[in-house]
């Protein structure tokens, strides 16, 4: 089982490798160089492009169109992009298969982690996932990490069997998150001042919980940078993770649907959009975002169920910054020996509780 989960690990690796991203960073590369007017305008052709592919290729988007009554000559620009009908995550669960624009065997599916709702089956091409890769890359260069520096990763690769895994190509430590108490703290803390690393990546809740053992056994690391995703991070969490980690944190907002990528910035004020993945509309209920880079399986306007916070711009600062994401907070159980399972929204939102488990209890302990 452990030497299976190493081959996969590095496989996956490997297909996502600097040499194979390198092309897709250096297009990052020039789209965070760009000014405002010409990133508009690449977004805006971009645009364009992905509607008549969808329109023309995609039963779905062609039928929704013309239903609609929305002819291709009817979008000229990006600001006609609200004379478009939104869709939500219903229609996709429906019509997933209708939405492409190239056979199925080109892409790969994947499953959304469902932390505001039920999760969902979205496909995506290998060239989507190398530009998703090049943006990881380059937005964690910015912020101190270069891949092929020692990584630790607390974001769920693995179950409460495996402890630890070592994949050498990548230079990463994957450490299980459902096995951190009160008894295996010393054993996480030896593993870290043993391997050195870098930076670590986790999820808010599996990083706090490291943190919070930590502080319980008086003990204490230092890694330079940590990443964290897929929840919300709430700011007590942020506090002790840094206090005890010996780290400076930096946040982001992603979707599996690869529809809206948002970094924390530099000085930590908010979020702000990397340039060319998405076009974003924010409303009162959320976002309604329009993914630039996955035109094999094109998501247009599809409507987001978390909330965001947006900070109001400024002449010296007319980027749109997001000051929080506030629709991700998901909820964690804590067992009888002190472990923390998270990612329970799959869980809690059934109405399942585990009851069953003898392991497990529902104390909730008060940050």
């Amino acid at each position: 089982m452990k030497l299976k989960k190493y081959i996969l690990e590095t496989i996956k690796y490997a297909l996502r490798s600097y040499p194979i991203i390198y092309p897709y960073i250096k297009d990052v590369e020039n789209l965070y160089a760009m000014d405002a007017e010409t990133l508009r305008k690449r977004n805006e052709e971009k645009f364009i492009m992905l509607f008549q592919r969808a329109y023309d290729k995609s039963p779905f988007y062609h039928k929704l169109y013309t239903e609609a009554g929305i002819k291709k000559e009817d979008i000229k620009t990006l600001d006609d992009i609200n004379k478009l009908p939104i869709i939500t995550k219903d229609m996709i669960k429906q019509h997933a298969d209708e939405m492409l624009t190239v056979p199925k065997w080109k892409v790969i599916a994947a499953n959304t982690s469902g932390t505001t709702g039920t999760p969902l089956k979205v496909y995506v091409s290998w060239r989507t996932i190398w530009f998703d890769q090049a943006y990881l890359y380059y937005s964690r260069k910015l912020n101190g990490f270069k891949y092929g520096q020692r990584l630790i990763s607390l974001r769920g690769h693995l179950d409460k069997n495996i402890t630890k895994i070592r994949v050498h190509l990548n230079n990463t430590l994957y450490l299980s998150s459902y096995n951190i108490n009160k008894d295996t703290i010393e054993y996480y803390y030896n593993q870290i001042i043993k391997f050195k690393p870098q930076a670590i990546e986790g999820y808010p809740s599996s990083l706090y919980s490291l943190a919070l053992f930590l502080k319980d056994s008086n003990l204490r690391v230092n890694i330079p940078v940590a990443f964290s995703s897929s929840e919300t991070l709430l700011d007590y969490q942020r506090t002790l993770i840094e206090k005890q980690l010996g780290t400076e944190i930096f946040d982001n907002y992603g979707m599996t649907e690869k529809t809206i990528f948002l970094q924390e910035s530099r000085n930590h004020n908010g979020y702000y959009e990397l340039p060319g993945y998405s076009i974003n509309e924010y409303v009162e209920d959320g976002e309604i975002c329009t993914s630039l880079i996955n035109t094999a399986f094109p998501i247009i306007r599809y409507k987001s169920n978390d909330v965001v916070e947006l900070m109001e711009t400024t002449e010296d600062n007319p980027q749109i910054i997001v000051k929080q994401v506030t629709g991700r907070k998901d909820d964690y159980i804590v067992c009888k020996d002190g472990c923390h399972i998270q990612q329970l929204s799959f869980l809690l939102k059934g109405g399942i509780i585990m009851r069953h488990n003898t392991n497990m209890h529902t104390c909730w302990r008060n940050p």
